[in-house]
């Protein structure tokens, strides 16, 4: 049972690191006077990068390119903080971003190798698409209180096995080792699938329980009124 708690702190300080040493390099780039709009442009840029990168087999550069984006991606949003912005521009650009990184890489495979490459890019963007947007729709249901968080075990794993670390490893993997993405592009448009999949289950099913208590209370409602 030792190793749980020693692991957890680890990863705790670990963590703290992290967001000390981002919070220190916000800080310089705002003193530098570097605006987060300039960080978001310079890591799309980045982004697309990866087309022609991959398209002249320039694998170990285009793996450079996703990893300088990811972070450039963050330090955007830590210096939007830094500078008391609510951060409500970067939450509505970062989605556009991460697709144009997804698009630049699935197409940069595509033209690196057609027949054998394109139909797991565009089954993984397809997949990739419809889970973004059905995270999106509940997190407007869940503002409006219509259902909860799957903030869970299994919840989080899905966000994190699908998301911007999943995606990451996904991607430098893809660029680094482009032949066996036809396999690793399939399998992970699975993974993202299963994931969709859950999410829609387990929505649909809270938006029933709340649409019943809602008619039940309803009921009780017009029951009482009724009798006076």
């Amino acid at each position: 049972m030792l190793p749980v708690p020693r692991m957890s702190h680890l990863t705790f300080r670990l963590r703290r690191a992290c967001s000390i040493a981002m919070a220190w390099t916000a800080h310089q780039l705002v003193v530098w006077r570097i605006s987060p709009a300039g960080l978001a442009l310079v890591a799309t840029a980045l982004a697309l990068a990866t087309v022609p990168l991959l398209y002249v087999h320039q694998h170990l550069l285009a793996v450079l390119s996703v990893i300088l984006y990811r972070l450039l991606s963050m330090l955007s949003g830590w210096v939007s903080r830094a500078l008391g912005h609510h951060g409500d521009r970067q939450r509505y650009l970062r989605p556009f971003m991460e697709m144009i990184l997804m698009l630049s890489v699935m197409g940069g495979l595509s033209l690196y190798s057609p027949e054998r490459l394109f139909w797991p890019a565009f089954t993984l963007i397809i997949v990739v698409f419809v889970l973004d947007l059905e995270r999106r729709l509940a997190g407007q249901f869940q503002k409006a209180g219509e259902i909860g968080t799957t903030s869970g075990t299994i919840g989080r794993l899905v966000d994190t096995a699908t998301g911007r670390a999943g995606r990451t490893i996904v991607l430098m993997a893809a660029c680094y080792w482009s032949g066996a993405f036809f396999w690793s592009g399939f399998t992970f448009a699975g993974i993202c699938l299963l994931a969709l999949l859950w999410r829609l289950v387990a929505n649909y099913r809270q938006l029933g329980v709340r649409s019943g208590q809602a008619v039940s209370t309803m009921s009780v409602r017009q029951t009482a009124s009724g009798m006076i």
